[in-house]
């Protein structure tokens, strides 16, 4: 295979799902925050997510409203909805405030209650009149915060002082309280209310011990059922005549959930791109073998992928696998696999928007067929920025593109050590699966199609610092064409 040049291969994959285990996987892998562009009515809008950390919480929403003068823009406000719930039972929405020094940028504050999917409406007034971005959003609880140590000394500190003081109250009551003004306690009012305080301070005791069991039950409830933890899966390989066949299977005790269970109504998957799964092979550590391909589920009950491998040479690969449930949550499930040499006559696939590339990253001065137009400024871990990329022809012409499965180009972000992995597109990083579902919710005309062009410019923020590689996908000529760049990104 030469490197660059895309081939065609039949997937045969599956998938799993779910709606309210939102916080057990997470769309992308150790990339939370959302990322869109796209339009409001004729405002073009840029729109970003900052989730914060803990659900329930407080995202960060920037909304930048680019190409109109200050004056234009009367107002916009955000508003979070649950995937499920229409804008009746949803919280009113929330003015962003336009930010002091740029005048396109506004931002605001959002409440997420519950660790599942949103969609969050942007709203533009202006000049123009009015439109609404829809932004889906997945609210993931990825931290679990401790109580620093001197707020622990100074709570337990206020608690002595108000359990001595409300045992002081106790033990007066009973005391004194019926005792005329002047006069002594008799001795046997005196022994109550010695008594009163030991029995208020064992009460006392219970209430903190109960408290911190029901305190730590808490805690533990959030850790399994709230915090992220994605879903245990396992790669295998196995050989049917000349193919080899992938299977990625899912190993968690929480999947599939139990009959009757609630959660059984939502393990639907939807099609994203027209498939079921996208999933990507990265062989590591050299991270110069890179495919992207398209499994297609076992069963009904979807609990397991079989993909027939393309040629890839032999080596160690990271496998993640991308799907999208009905519910407009997306995840991506992870493994790893050992691949021996592939048969000397593989089959021919039957897919023909499977591409591998293998090869390393283009030199930055070097003629490619796609080129990134990086810009002077530094990539800086948290800074969101556009990643704009051009397809060129051999006298560095720019091409003229075609839809590479509904979408004018797709690019995989993954961190050398393998923690960050991101699959993007011109809309952002959210899934268009849930774009066209949310979308279609409050426009059922709405129909999201591939624009013309030479270039994509997709809005993302790398979410730490380290060194990254980008494999850029494209299509020209009925040929996926791929890139490989590096990336090395500074701490903020």
């Amino acid at each position: 295979m030469t490197p660059g040049h895309a081939r065609a291969w039949h997937p045969i994959g599956r998938a799993i799902c779910l709606m309210l285990l939102a916080a057990l996987s997470m769309a992308h892998v150790g990339s939370p925050d959302t990322f869109f562009t796209g339009h409001a009515g004729p405002y073009p809008v840029r729109v970003s997510v900052r989730l914060p950390g803990v659900i329930p919480g407080l995202a960060q929403i920037a909304v930048r409203v680019s190409g109109s003068p200050a004056d234009a823009i009367a107002r916009v406000t955000v508003q979070a909805i649950q995937w499920n719930v229409g804008l009746e039972g949803a919280p009113p929405a929330d003015v962003a405030v336009r930010v002091p020094g740029d005048a396109e940028l506004f931002s605001s504050q959002l409440w997420f209650m519950a660790p599942t999917s949103y969609r969050v409406h942007v709203r533009v007034e202006g000049r123009e009149g009015q439109g609404v971005a829809v932004v889906p959003v997945l609210a993931l609880a990825t931290a679990q915060r401790q109580m620093p140590a001197s707020l622990g000394v100074a709570l337990s500190a206020l608690g002595l002082f108000l359990a001595i003081g409300l045992l002081t109250i106790v033990g007066a009551a009973v005391r004194e309280s019926v005792v005329a003004p002047g006069r002594h306690p008799e001795p046997l009012r005196v022994r109550r209310a010695r008594m009163a305080t030991v029995v208020g301070g064992a009460l006392l005791v219970l209430t903190i011990v109960g408290g911190r069991a029901w305190w730590n039950a808490e805690a533990f409830a959030y850790g399994e059922s709230v915090l992220y933890r994605p879903f245990g899966s396992e790669a295998t390989v196995r050989e049917e005549g000349n193919r080899r066949i992938l299977t990625l299977a899912i190993e968690d005790r929480r999947w599939p959930p139990p009959a009757g269970n609630v959660l059984t109504r939502y393990n639907t998957l939807m099609p994203d791109h027209g498939k079921l799964m996208h999933m990507f092979l990265i062989r590591e550590p050299a991270l110069d073998v890179f495919a992207h391909v398209h499994p297609v589920p076992r069963t009904s009950s979807a609990e397991s992928f079989d993909l027939a491998l393309p040629p890839l040479p032999a080596g160690r690969y990271r496998v993640y696998g991308d799907i999208v449930h009905e519910s407009g949550y997306a995840q991506t499930l992870v493994a790893g696999v050992d691949l021996g040499e592939p048969p000397v006559s593989a089959a021919s696939g039957a897919d023909p928007d499977d591409a591998w590339f293998e090869g390393h990253p283009a030199p930055e001065s070097a003629p490619t067929s796609i080129s990134w137009q990086r810009g002077p400024e530094p990539l800086v871990a948290g800074v969101d920025r556009l990643l704009t990329f051009v397809a060129r022809e051999p006298d560095g012409s720019p091409s003229s593109l075609e839809p590479y499965m509904g979408m004018l180009g797709h690019v995989a972000v993954a961190r050398a050590e393998g923690d960050v992995f991101a699959h993007l597109h011109p809309a952002g990083s959210i899934s268009m699966a849930a774009l066209q579902k949310f979308t279609s919710a409050i426009d059922p005309h709405a129909v999201h199609r591939a624009s013309s062009g030479s270039g994509i410019s997709i809005p993302y923020a790398f979410p730490k610092a380290g060194r990254y590689r980008l494999w850029v996908q494209m299509k020209r000529g009925g040929t996926v064409i791929t890139a490989a760049f590096d990336a090395d990104v500074a701490a903020r």
